[in-house]
């Protein structure tokens, strides 16, 4: 395997290395708890009381919104990275690729193409957007989040649909927010479990007057289920926060570095006829790698105390990817993947209150991506050649004004309103085929509205019409043309695409049936407008070219039996179709399953002079369809069926814990298609964490 730490650290990671050690070591009382973890927050789909509050909570939004809290966080079983967290989320399929740290499909509300690695959901980070516009492995908008580990975590906010205006690009599916945490215990852990995994963690938490300071240190690796796929991986990640009595300002930076190897797909019919076996690499290609370095500073302010009042923050980062994958009819060569990013910006926004009765939120912000995107193939997997698949050079400048108002007209009645206004300012560099090189000038506009209507004190009522979109991604607006050497003559750019934007409606409720029931239920209809595709397959031309629909809807349901058990369940159903497919008949959406299926129950109890706490989950896909070649004939996917067992014991100080995860069919997985990418039917483990 390719893992190899021992370059020398950059200048930020020196940074962290102070900011973990500073406050850290003035003050570590492991007598009084002056670092104790926030109270959880714990909300089953959108039944919460502030649904219908004059409040900047993503829970006061007239939509589907999940929060989940730190208790949820400790109680669910998380493999390769933050992807498993959102798993119990109504609606949402999230899930990592075995294929190394390539970033994860989170799919929301019937969104499954640039999805693939993360797009079509916006996702932000302490205020910093995570997604990239032109990612050169991963497709437009990917994200990867490999950086950040659970311990890192505060709270998650899932919005889905694209109804609130303080995110912007690639919010087309809906929206994820993310905050960090400043403090908790301090903690060790190990794990170990299936397959040659591991992992260990260090978390310290300290607090001097008014500084107080929180790190996390987690190494992981794995030799992977398949053969080549193992991974390595080390997160470093550290902040400080000085309270100056109106403001909380903070100051985090992180480090990853992550070296892999990988397996490649499968062909479906290949396993089934018993030609490679499912713990077989890709017998067409030789063993493929990747590796990735992140690192970064971010500084941030928000309202000491409530919600008014100024929240901002500044961002400054590096990124490097690489990543092989096959050379299509070259078993012995590789393409060759290469993102190398710098990437700076900022957001302000401002909160105010007014009278109680309404309040404003306005804002601006400014993300600026320069680097690299190159694709080259390498004929042997000794090195290089002479020809590559693409090359940018990319400057990316993307700004944007948004505000979004809510005015209680009523005490049971409240309307909510917002607009974006997102502008583009491309130079994309062609040095593929220079002829194609494009500046790039375009703007969006998408508004939203709403309103929530709570009859009762245990019924809230919303709807909504809203608007989202995702900026043209370089390969759409600067084709790289086919394979060849750089400085190829040819080439057309296409300056006049428009950002594709969807028009989506939804409508829903929460209700609260006595102390034990909550329910709800949302149903939408999803309008992509000006989708973006390849005209004819191959001929590197992109345009807009039509709409997509989708139309679902989603509901889920918790009892509270007692204090100690609580059984759950959710299910959605999603149909998409092409308006205007590019083979004729091909108009179901590749990759969609119609149906969704979870089941799950969580019991706490005293037990050893400790707390046993025991999680059971069941999740279930229907098979998803998918063409070959150009025929109008769907197949089907098999039925994927996941299940997640985990209990643990906290006594004295230190937390006890075993896990499974169980995934009986033979050949399923999340993703549908005629290549696959088989899992271990059991996977279990064993870990241990203790706090001081």
């Amino acid at each position: 395997m390719h893992h190899a730490f021992d370059r020398r650290l950059p200048p930020s990671a020196l940074l962290l290395t102070v900011l973990a050690v500073g406050p850290v070591l003035a003050q570590q009382n492991a007598d009084e708890p002056a670092a104790a973890e926030l109270a959880a927050v714990r909300v089953v789909g959108t039944a919460e009381k502030t649904k219908g509050s004059v409040t900047l909570d993503a829970r006061g939004l007239p939509a589907a919104v999940t929060v989940i809290g730190r208790e949820d966080i400790a109680r669910t079983n998380v493999g390769r990275d933050y992807t498993d967290l959102l798993r119990r989320v109504p609606g949402v399929n999230a899930y990592s690729f075995g294929q190394g740290d390539i970033g994860s499909p989170i799919k929301m509300r019937g969104f499954t193409g640039t999805g693939a690695h993360g797009g079509d959901v916006a996702i932000y980070v302490d205020g910093v957007p995570q997604n990239f516009p032109s990612a050169n492995q991963g497709g437009p908008g990917m994200s990867d989040l490999s950086w950040l580990t659970p311990d890192m975590i505060e709270r998650i906010e899932v919005i889905q649909g694209p109804f609130s205006a303080l995110y912007g690009d690639q919010n087309r599916a809906g929206a994820i927010n993310i905050v960090t945490r400043d403090r908790g215990e301090s903690s060790l852990g190990l794990s170990s479990g299936s397959y040659g995994s591991g992992r260990g963690t260090a978390v310290f938490s300290g607090e001097h007057d008014a500084v107080r300071s929180f790190v996390v240190a987690d190494l992981y690796r794995t030799d992977g289920y398949r053969d080549n796929s193992g991974v390595a991986r080390g997160n470093l990640f550290a902040k400080a926060s000085l309270d100056t009595g109106d403001a909380l300002w903070s100051l985090r930076g992180s480090y990853y570095k992550s070296d892999w190897d990988a397996p490649g797909y499968l062909s479906y019919t290949s396993l089934v006829n018993g030609t490679v076996g499912p713990r077989d690499r890709d017998p067409n290609a030789p063993p493929l790698f990747g590796d990735a370095e992140r690192y970064g500073l971010v500084l941030t302010r928000r309202p000491a105390r409530g919600e008014e009042g100024w929240h901002a923050s500044a961002f400054a980062e590096h990124y490097e990817k690489r990543r092989a994958n096959p050379a299509g009819g070259n078993p012995n060569g590789y393409n060759v993947q290469n993102d190398d990013r710098a990437v700076y910006g900022g957001r302000a926004q401002y909160h105010v209150g007014i009278g109680g009765q309404a309040a404003v939120t306005a804002g601006a912000e400014l993300r600026a991506d320069r680097g690299t995107g190159v694709n080259q193939r390498w004929d042997t997997p000794a090195g290089p050649g002479t020809n590559v698949n693409n090359h940018w050079d990319l400057d990316l400048l993307t700004y944007g004004l948004f505000a979004q108002a809510q005015w209680q007209v009523l005490e049971s009645f409240k309307l909510v309103g917002g607009v974006r206004r997102d502008a583009f300012d491309y130079r994309i560099d062609n040095l593929k085929q220079p002829a194609a090189s494009v500046d790039y000038d375009a703007s969006v506009t998408t508004p939203r509205a709403g309103f929530v209507w709570s009859p009762l004190k245990t019924l809230d009522v919303y709807a909504n019409v809203g608007e989202g979109f995702r900026s043209p991604a370089e390969r759409e607006l600067s084709p790289p043309g086919p394979l060849g050497p750089p400085g190829a003559a040819g080439g057309t750019s296409f300056p006049d695409l428009k950002p594709p934007k969807v028009k989506a409606r939804d409508v829903g409720f929460n209700a609260r049936l006595g102390t034990q029931w909550t329910l709800s239920a949302a149903a939408y209809r999803t309008v992509n407008k000006s989708e973006i595709r390849e005209t004819t397959p191959g001929s590197g031309v992109f345009a807009g070219i039509g709409d997509t629909t989708r139309n679902g809807w989603e509901a889920d349901v918790r009892f509270d039996a007692t204090d100690a058990f609580s059984v759950y369940a959710s299910y959605g159903r999603v149909k998409g179709r092409i308006n205007t497919p590019v083979n004729a008949g091909q108009d179901l959406i590749s990759g969609l399953p119609e149906h969704t299926y979870r089941l799950g129950a969580e019991y706490t109890a005293t037990l050893a002079a400790g707390v046993l706490r025991a999680n059971a989950d069941v999740f279930q896909l229907s098979g998803a369809p998918y063409y070959v070649g150009t025929s109008p004939v769907p197949l089907f996917s098999r039925t994927y069926t996941r299940y997640d067992l985990r209990v643990s014991l906290e006594r004295n100080r230190v937390r006890y814990a075993v896990y499974g995860v169980f995934q009986p069919r033979e050949f399923a997985g999340e993703q549908a298609g005629a290549s696959v990418d088989p899992r271990p039917r059991p996977d279990v483990g064993v870990a241990l964490t203790y706090t001081f």
